[in-house]
């Protein structure tokens, strides 16, 4: 089921970063279990949380292959259940990886509890027509965009759709039999993206909002509210790096790879890298108007054209805030669709 992904996407059902820890030790709770269940991805495996007690809970579920099915039933026997005690599944986000296995989960009487936003992702419905039209005005070859389509394709054999779920949204408090799990909106990875509170223990599940080593990709799909106008990822996700800030959690329990003790410096390197990475787009438009694929080529060179849908995401979200802050600009020459730096003023240029 999983093969053409594998292909696609490299990595074994181990994935490319096997060998990353998972969330455990101190000021985790003895009750709740980190499970890592393998994807055929090259991040690796993904960490599915069993929280013990009633109702008996998993935050997230790994992808719909085979070698996670049965990660997933062993790790829940290791842990002394069966697949049937579980019931109630909470999804961060509605990425293959994390909600994979939510439709199977669901036909044995797990209830799926997700964000609205998340609806398009769960349901697995792509706005085709939309993406091509976004890569052919930024100059992406035609095999290449058909490379990228192909991609996409076969990562959504690695998930199941869902179709109906219960919805939670910011503020709401779930009630369990070790502690009230509050819920956080912390979009910008997806537009639905949830965080979990276990309130007065400072420990919070927060998906793929932030993990150690590795910059989350703020992906560009379409806006949750207007599927015509692309979400502004990026602009988002720095919004919920500040509500991270001033939760006063000190404790993260990621999607993928250790546990995450000490915020500021996570946010901070986070931070860094997106300033690097827009310095970058910057410079290249300083020589003058290009279209997304010239800037691509330029800070990913040799890229395979499979794997171009995460490289376009992270270049087209970061013109986009640029826009948004009036940095950038974009025109149409013929059928492509030119980014330029919009000159600096002497009052922008004196304070900067």
């Amino acid at each position: 089921m999983a093969e053409a992904a594998r292909r696609l996407f490299g990595g074994g059902e181990r994935g490319g970063r096997a060998g990353r820890p998972i969330c455990t030790g101190v000021g985790v709770p003895d009750w709740v279990v980190p499970l890592a269940i393998p994807t055929p991805y090259p991040i690796g495996p993904v960490t599915v949380y069993l929280l013990e007690g009633e109702p008996l809970t998993l935050i997230d579920s790994g992808p719909a292959t085979r070698a996670a099915r049965r990660a997933l039933v062993d790790g829940l026997a290791a842990a002394g259940y069966r697949v049937e005690a579980v019931r109630r599944l909470l999804v961060t986000h509605g990425h293959h990886d994390h909600f994979g296995q939510a439709a199977w989960l669901a036909k044995g009487g797990v209830e799926v509890f997700a964000h609205p936003h998340e609806a398009r992702n769960l349901r697995q419905e792509r706005a085709y027509a939309i993406l091509w039209r976004q890569l052919s005005l930024a100059g992406l070859p035609l095999l290449t965009r058909l490379a990228l389509l192909a991609g996409l394709l076969a990562l959504d054999t690695t998930a199941r759709p869902v179709s109906r779920f219960a919805e939670l949204v910011e503020g709401e408090t779930l009630q369990h039999s070790r502690g009230r799990i509050r819920v956080h909106h912390l979009p910008g990875h997806s537009p639905g993206h949830l965080g979990f509170e276990l309130v007065d223990a400072g420990i919070m599940w927060t998906g793929d909002t932030l993990l150690e080593g590795i910059t989350p990709n703020a992906v560009v799909g379409p806006d949750p509210e207007d599927p015509t106008r692309p979400f502004r990822s990026l602009a988002a996700y720095n919004d919920s790096l500040v509500k991270l800030e001033r939760s006063g959690v000190g404790l993260l329990l990621p999607g993928h790879g250790p546990c995450i003790r000490d915020l500021s410096a996570a946010i901070a390197s986070v931070r860094q890298r997106q300033d690097q990475r827009s310095r970058q787009v910057q410079r290249l438009l300083d020589r003058g108007p290009a279209p997304v694929m010239a800037l691509l080529r330029a800070l990913f060179p040799g890229l395979p054209a499979v794997e171009t849908f995460l490289a376009f995401s992270e270049v087209f979200g970061h013109l986009l805030e640029l826009e948004r802050r009036g940095r950038v600009r974009r025109r149409r020459l013929g059928r492509r669709e030119l980014w330029e730096l919009v000159p600096l003023g002497p009052s922008s240029a004196a304070s900067g």
